[in-house]
C-alpha cells in the first residue's frame, strides 16, 4: 500500500491533468466575448450562462458579467432559469426587487438587485432536450420600465444559437468537472490526516486487522461488533473480567460523535467548581484530554495497568470521570457499584450520521477511503456495521437495559441539541444529578455555559490542549445542531429519517426521542 504523502501526490497530479482537460473544453474566450458584447446588444445590464447539471438537475452559472463560475448553483424550477428550462419557454419578468423569489435571495448573497429579466432555454445540438440557459437582467434606457421586449427574445435566441455547439460540450463533460471535486475533497481528506492527531499524542494499532470491504474502516471484531484497531482487545477482555466501578466512577456513555466532548466538558466544569478536589485530581486545571477523562479501552491499551492504577488514585475521593462508545451490552466491567452514575448523550441521527462521515474519514489510523461519498457512507451508517454497531440500536441498548446492573436512577439523558441550545439547563440537569455537588448559582452557570460553547471549546484546545489529543482545526466542524441540512441530500435525509422511526418508534422510549421523529 502507498504511502499517505504518495496517495496525496497522486491525487493532486491527476487532479491538475483533469483541470487542464477540463479547461481546454470551456472556451472561455468565447464565453468572454459574449459577457462583453451581449448587454449592449441587448440594452441590458448583465448577461449570465447557465448550464444544466442531467445529473443532479442543478443549474450552474458557466460564465456572466461580474461573477465567477459555480458562483450561482440553483436547484429546480423555484428560479427563473430553471423555470426556462423545465418549459424550454422564454421568460420574462420586471419590478423583481419587489417580487419574492430566488432572485431576492442572490440579491442578499451577491448585492446585485435585479428589476427586469429575460431568460432564455438552450438546447442541445439536435433540439431534443434543453441543456442550459442565457439569461440577462435589468433592461437600460427609456424602456427599462417596460423591460425585456420581443425584439430582445429573437437577439438572445440568435446569441442561443451561436454558442449552442460550445454550450452542449460543456454540458456533456460535466464529468470531468465532478471527478475534480471528487478529488478536492480527497486531497483535503488526505491532507486533514496528515495533521489530525497532534504530535506526541499517535496510538499504537494492533494486528490482525480487518477492512469493511473497499470503503475501508480498519477494525477488529469484539463480541461480534466493530472495534477501532488502536483497541487491544485482550485490553478489553481484561477490564470485562476484572473492572468493579466504585461510587466515584461517571461514565459518559456515547456512541461516537454525538457530543462526546461537549459532554466531557460539561462535567469537568461542574467537577471543578462543584467539588473539593485534591490537588493531583486531574480535572482540577480543566483538562478534557485523555489523561483526565480516560476512554477506559483505549487507556489501557495504550498506557497498561501501571497508568490505570495512578489515574485511580489521583481522583481520591472525588468524582473519576470516564468515557465509553460501546453498547450496553458491551460495557466493559464485572460488576457495576449501585452508585456509579451513567450520562448518556443522545442527537439526532442525520447530524450524527454526517459527523461520523467527517471524523472516521480523516482519521489517520482507520484507513477509510478518503473518496467515499456521503450517500455511500449513509448506506454503511443504516447497515449498523460501522465502529461500535447500529447507532439507533446502540441508544436503545442504554435506555432499555437488557440486566439490571443500572438502574434508572444511575442514568442522567442529555439531548445534544440542549447542550448546545440550552446550556444552563443542561447545566441544572447534570448538577441535580451528580451527587454531593455543590450547587452554583446564576454567575457561575453562566460562566459554564460561556466555558462550553463551541468557539470558546475550540480556542482553549487550541491554545492550551493539555491531554486532548485531536487537533480541534481538523475535527471542530461547526458546534451547530442542523448543518447536517448542508451534506445530506434529500434522499439521505429520509432515508435515515424512515429508519429512525422504524427503530426509536417503535420502542418503549420513543417518548424520550420523540424529537427526532417528525422528521
Amino acid at each position: 500500500m502507498s504511502s499517505p504523502t504518495q496517495q496525496l501526490g497522486a491525487a493532486m497530479a491527476e487532479r491538475l491533468t483533469l483541470r487542464q482537460s477540463w479547461e481546454q473544453l470551456r472556451q472561455r474566450d468565447l464565453f468572454a466575448l459574449l459577457v462583453l458584447t451581449v448587454p449592449p446588444l441587448l440594452g441590458a445590464e448583465r448577461v449570465s450562462v447557465f448550464v444544466q447539471d442531467p445529473t443532479s438537475g442543478s443549474i450552474w452559472l458557466e460564465a456572466g458579467t461580474g461573477v465567477i463560475e459555480r458562483q450561482i448553483v440553483v436547484a429546480g424550477p423555484e428560479s427563473m432559469v430553471g423555470r426556462a428550462i423545465a418549459t424550454g419557454e422564454p421568460q420574462r419578468s420586471t419590478q423583481l426587487s419587489q417580487t419574492p423569489g430566488v432572485h431576492r435571495e442572490l440579491a442578499a448573497s451577491t448585492g446585485f438587485v435585479t428589476e427586469s429579466a429575460l431568460s432564455l432555454p438552450v438546447r442541445n445540438l439536435e433540439g431534443s432536450a434543453v441543456i442550459g440557459a442565457l439569461q440577462v437582467l435589468n433592461k437600460q434606457g427609456p424602456q427599462s420600465a417596460e423591460g425585456f421586449s420581443d425584439a430582445d427574445v429573437e437577439l438572445l435566441q440568435q446569441v442561443a444559437f451561436a454558442i449552442q455547439p460550445s454550450l452542449q460540450e460543456v454540458y456533456e463533460r460535466q464529468d470531468l468537472l465532478r471527478q475534480a471535486e471528487q478529488l478536492d475533497r480527497r486531497i483535503a481528506v488526505l491532507q486533514a490526516r496528515d495533521s489530525a492527531i497532534r504530535p506526541g499524542h499517535m496510538l499504537r494499532t494492533f494486528e490482525p486487522v480487518q477492512q469493511l470491504g473497499p470503503a475501508g474502516f480498519d477494525h477488529h471484531r469484539y463480541r461480534g461488533t466493530s472495534y477501532p484497531p488502536f483497541i487491544d482487545l485482550q485490553s478489553a477482555a481484561v477490564l470485562r473480567d476484572t473492572w468493579d466501578t466504585t461510587a466515584q466512577d461517571l461514565l459518559i456513555c456515547t456512541h461516537q460523535k454525538v457530543g462526546t466532548h461537549l459532554a466531557k466538558k460539561f462535567l469537568v466544569e461542574l467537577v471543578q467548581r462543584g467539588y473539593a478536589l485534591p490537588p493531583q485530581h486531574p480535572c482540577r486545571e480543566g483538562d478534557i484530554g485523555h489523561a483526565a477523562v480516560p476512554w477506559p479501552e483505549v487507556f489501557l491499551s495504550q498506557q497498561g495497568q501501571q497508568a490505570w492504577h495512578g489515574f485511580e488514585a489521583s481522583t481520591g475521593l472525588a468524582p473519576r470521570l470516564w468515557y465509553v462508545h460501546c453498547s450496553y451490552e458491551d460495557l466493559p466491567v464485572r460488576r457495576v457499584h449501585p452508585a456509579t452514575r451513567f450520562v448518556v448523550v443522545v442527537r439526532d441521527p442525520k447530524a450524527v450520521a454526517v459527523s461520523q462521515y467527517h471524523f472516521w474519514q480523516k482519521h489517520p489510523l482507520l484507513g477509510v477511503d478518503a473518496s467515499l461519498h456521503i450517500d455511500d457512507f449513509v448506506d454503511l451508517f443504516l447497515g449498523g456495521d460501522l465502529y461500535f454497531g447500529n447507532y439507533l440500536r446502540h441508544v436503545l441498548s442504554w435506555l432499555e437495559r437488557a440486566d439490571s446492573r443500572v438502574g434508572d436512577d444511575q442514568l442522567c439523558l442529555l439531548y445534544y441539541e440542549d447542550m448546545v441550545l440550552d446550556k444552563i439547563e443542561t447545566a441544572q440537569q447534570l448538577q441535580a444529578f451528580l451527587p454531593g455537588c455543590q450547587e452554583l448559582d446564576r454567575a457561575q452557570l453562566e460562566l459554564l455555559a460561556a466555558a462550553t460553547g463551541f468557539d470558546a471549546m475550540k480556542q482553549e484546545l487550541t491554545s492550551n490542549p493539555r491531554s486532548f489529543h485531536l487537533n480541534p482545526s481538523v475535527y471542530f466542524r461547526a458546534g451547530t445542531v442542523d448543518s447536517w441540512r448542508r451534506e445530506l441530500s434529500d434522499v439521505s435525509a429520509a432515508r435515515i429519517d424512515a429508519a429512525t422511526r422504524q427503530v426509536w418508534g417503535s420502542s418503549p422510549h420513543a417518548a424520550r426521542l420523540s424529537r427526532y421523529l417528525q422528521g
